[in-house]
């Protein structure tokens, strides 16, 4: 079982834990739905310790993460990077984000870190493709704490505790920085669809920088926040876990065909890939609102007028659309509005509609802000 450096703070507040890819995590600290609102109305304080920081230094380095990643790694100096990792057949291995942190120095992050078993797939690629190459390849990741502070007063809280120009930071960009006198990288990022920022911190100082960020997030109502609140604010967003690509289906099939660039030269299942889309996709994954309240399971039946149509992937409730949500393949071209069934394993069946693909603040407004 693995923990986070932030584990000793956490466990004082006695949340409910839940095991996730080997890692112990608080699951709620108080209720799903106090924790969500947090987020959504004041500011909320995840710990994304499990997250893995595979870096790579060099001349040769860009050539290394660009034969990785579908989309295009030529970004600037502090730029922030959504892409995705293929396998040989064009299906999705990973999604991750790319950090330009010098002229030859990259970090890529990935969901998860090393998992119980040790395995660090992305990491593994980093080194099999930095082979005969002019590059360094390191796993920053167990010595890294990260927190995400997330939701309307992030900025207010954050700027407190750090002298660095946040109003400076766009979406997606990065700044190294000292926050509560601790050397850090501050992400303008978030898994929430709120204003919010990730800050990773050398691990060693993780009891000291959480005291900090608790004692000053006081008078803006911070609140500590665990993974079911996690997953139903990211569902309302329509953001992705490894459950909604797992079988093969690539990026265009998840909706993320924005990211890949196959002008920029050649990457891992690139051919593959150019194939596949050439002959067409069956299916989408689409966002679906219920009606009843009923959170599916992974692998529920969609139905569509009555005949299986697709399965779910991964389900929440949202607390701030009022209604449970999943995320599901439906055949290309179902459009929003198209009413549903989700069959449940004794088999129940609970209506829903089609939404557009991120209900919550569909124009991103709010993390832009």
């Amino acid at each position: 079982m693995k923990r986070s450096p932030f584990y000793p703070e956490i466990a004082a507040h006695q949340p409910s834990m839940v095991t996730m890819q080997g890692w112990e995590v608080a699951n709620v600290f108080t209720t799903a739905a106090e924790e969500h609102a947090a987020v959504r109305q004041r500011v909320g304080l995840l710990d994304w310790s499990t997250t893995g920081e595979f870096e790579i230094q060099g001349p040769d380095a860009l050539a290394v993460v660009q034969k990785l990643v579908v989309n295009d790694a030529r970004i600037p100096v502090n730029r922030v990077l959504y892409t995705s990792i293929l396998d040989d057949d064009g299906g999705m291995r990973s999604d991750i984000t790319v950090y330009r942190l010098g002229e030859e120095h990259y970090m890529l992050m990935t969901a998860w870190g090393s998992n119980a078993a040790g395995e660090r797939p992305e990491y593994d690629l980093l080194l099999e493709h930095s082979r005969g190459k002019n590059a360094y390849v390191h796993d920053a990741s167990p010595g890294v704490g990260l927190l995400a502070m997330q939701g309307p007063g992030s900025r207010a809280l954050l700027a407190e505790l750090t002298d660095a120009d946040l109003t400076a930071l766009p979406y997606m960009w990065s700044l190294p920085a000292h926050v509560a006198g601790v050397r850090a990288l501050i992400s303008r990022t978030g898994y929430t669809g709120e204003l919010g920022y990730e800050i990773l911190i050398p691990a060693e100082h993780a009891h000291d920088f959480w005291e900090a960020v608790t004692e000053a997030g006081q008078k803006y109502g911070l609140a500590p926040v665990g993974m079911a609140a996690a997953f139903g604010l990211r569902i309302e967003k329509s953001y992705i876990m490894r459950f909604d690509f797992a079988g093969g289906h690539t990026p265009y099939e998840v909706g993320l065909g924005w990211t890949v660039k196959l002008d920029k030269g050649d990457f891992i299942g690139r051919e593959a890939l150019v194939r596949r889309r050439e002959a067409g996709f069956a299916e989408r994954l689409v966002t679906i609102l219920l009606d009843d309240g009923y959170v599916p399971a992974g692998g529920d039946a969609i139905l569509v007028g009555g005949r299986d149509a697709g399965r779910a992937t991964s389900a929440a409730y949202g607390y701030t659309l009022g209604c449970a949500m999943t995320l599901a393949y439906l055949p290309v071209g179902t459009p929003p509005g198209t009413a549903v069934a989700i069959r449940d394993g004794d088999g129940n069946e609970h209506p829903g509609q089609v939404s557009q693909r991120s209900p919550y603040d569909p124009h991103g407004l709010r993390l832009r802000a």
